[in-house]
């Protein structure tokens, strides 16, 4: 896909985050102090991004040096103060890589924040170790001077003010290419989706549409459906418990035992299906729970039917154990998901 990118486009981002070109001169000179630690950015930020469990899927072993050639080549770029076009083409081609790549793009709001992280302590030693020498040197001056106390005072806070407002507007400059940069890499992911729904002809945009809205109608009927399923259970339940006043003590009692699980596991998937269409994941295992719930009711009322085969008992036994490891694996997956996460 080709991009086309004009001073027009550069122009209303620069409006949209007020960079001046005093903006693009602070760049350049926090290039002086920020370029030479390029090697040490690189592998900071690739380890910095290993953490994360996930992001291994996206960035194996194998691209390791490729990434970090990247990393510097974006780097060098940032603080070359040059922002034109071909700047913003460059950041274009890069959101387009991640994209194709299928990275989140959260990843890339992580990495903004950990560069400003990385750039604004940078910045701070270097006026830390500047302003150390010069209060060292013009301190020895002032003794030779004979200068007081209070005249010392003076001058060192005022330097201090300059210092701290200096470093301020170093920083603000670099947030604010920092978040050009964020806002045109995460834009590119909604922008690509857009792209993809307006190529599409009649027919598949009507497609596309239908099929978003025939899904929430079909969530919203899974979500009823859930609902009445519960209320049904409720209905045995009390069925099972009539059971008891009628004598059939041990019956009523196992059985109600069973419904009881069954809308516990019901109630479950309800919570899972209403986190599902407020945008979270979908619970595998509470479907795999419902399962295994109602194969346990069946095997409780089953033990109090003598006249059962003992081969129909051993089948439940067995579907029984199978449904377990399965749950058993499907909610280690989803634990270890949500501690990668966490």
């Amino acid at each position: 896909m080709a991009f086309t990118v004009n001073y027009r486009d550069l122009e209303k981002l620069f409006h949209y985050f007020e960079i001046r070109e005093k903006d693009a001169k602070n760049m350049q000179f926090l290039g002086k102090i920020l370029l030479p630690y390029e090697e040490e950015f690189a592998e900071a930020f690739y380890n910095n991004l290993m953490k994360f469990e996930d992001i291994k899927e996206y960035l194996p072993e194998s691209k390791l040096e490729k990434l970090k050639k990247t990393i510097r080549i974006w780097y060098r770029k940032l603080f070359s103060g040059k922002y034109d076009s071909e700047y913003l083409l460059y950041l274009l081609r890069v959101a387009k890589a991640h994209v194709e790549e299928g990275i989140p793009p959260h990843y890339i709001i992580v990495a903004m924040n950990f560069v400003g992280r990385f750039c604004t302590r940078r910045v701070a030693k270097y006026f830390s170790e500047r302003a150390h020498q010069f209060f060292n040197k013009k301190y020895e001056d002032e003794k030779n001077e004979i200068c007081d106390s209070s005249q010392r005072e003076i001058i060192k806070d005022f330097i201090l003010d300059e210092v701290f407002e200096r470093m301020e507007d170093l920083n603000r400059s670099l947030r604010k290419f920092l978040a050009l940069n964020e806002d045109v890499l995460v834009s590119y992911y909604v922008d690509s989706e857009l792209r993809t729904f307006i190529n599409a002809s009649k027919i598949e945009r009507f497609i596309i549409s239908f099929s978003k809205k025939f899904a929430i109608f079909m969530d919203i009927a899974i979500l009823l459906g859930l609902m009445f399923l519960a209320i049904f259970v409720i209905g045995l339940f009390g069925m099972d418990i009539s059971h008891i006043f009628h004598g059939d003590l041990a019956h009523g009692l196992i059985a109600a035992l069973g419904d009881l699980l069954i809308l516990w596991t019901v109630l479950e998937l309800l919570n899972s299906e209403i986190k599902f269409m407020l945008g979270g994941e979908l619970a595998v295992s509470a479907f795999v729970s419902v399962a295994l719930a109602a194969t346990i009711r069946e095997a409780l009322v089953v033990s109090l039917e003598h006249d059962k085969p003992i081969e129909f008992k051993l089948g439940i036994g067995a579907l029984i154990l199978i449904l377990g490891i399965v749950f058993g694996i499907v909610k280690w997956f989803e634990l270890k998901k949500q501690r990668r996460r966490g």
